[in-house]
């Protein structure tokens, strides 16, 4: 998917064509829906949110800048949205905690499309899974989606050092728990 054929979409979906929306969404589903499920352990709130993201996303679209790139543009919403969602969070924990007291936590799967074959990948994409918030997601921009420290930066609202900084945090630990000839094998190269 690129902005050119996104273009003529988002021209259609803001005169309100239904069309263009399901297309929009068929482009980008796949995308949004593997970024939030690795940030949030919870699959009910991994589908609350991306409906969230997508409803914010229509609203938004008469706003949207054409000199980016549109997914660029939508995982501002992406992180708005999660970053909506985590300061709520305490407020349902507190509940889940007080109606099962005795309950085991089940981390979220992946959604199908995004299953890793090798057992080795799928032990590392757990890890990954596994860092502090704050390190996670500049791992997923930087290496799922290949932006820069820049374009992190921007879309996190925090300097590029700290990008750097916890880039650098997340690779350690990484490669504490895997080896170094391994992560440079297999993570950067299939996740």
């Amino acid at each position: 998917m690129n902005d050119q054929e996104l273009s003529p979409w988002i021209d259609r979906l803001i005169e309100g064509e239904q069309e263009a929306f399901e297309v929009i969404y068929d482009l980008t589903k796949k995308k949004v829906y593997g970024t939030v499920a690795m940030l949030i352990p919870n699959k009910e709130d991994v589908h609350d949110i991306v409906n969230e993201v997508y409803c914010q996303m229509f609203k938004s679209l008469p706003t949207f800048d054409r000199s980016r790139p549109f997914l660029y543009w939508v995982n501002g919403i992406v992180m708005n949205q999660i970053n909506g969602w985590r300061r709520q969070v305490w407020r349902r924990f507190r509940l889940l905690q007080k109606q099962s007291m005795n309950q085991e936590h089940c981390p979220s799967e992946l959604p199908d499309e995004l299953l890793i074959q090798s057992e080795v990948q799928q032990q590392l994409l757990h890890f990954i899974g596994k860092l502090p918030f704050k390190l996670r997601v500049v791992v997923l921009y930087r290496y799922y989606y290949e932006y820069s420290n820049d374009e992190i930066a921007e879309l996190l609202r925090i300097p590029v050092g700290t990008v750097k900084s916890r880039n650098s945090l997340a690779l350690k630990q990484i490669r504490q728990r895997f080896g170094n000839h391994l992560v440079q094998e297999v993570v950067f190269n299939n996740v």
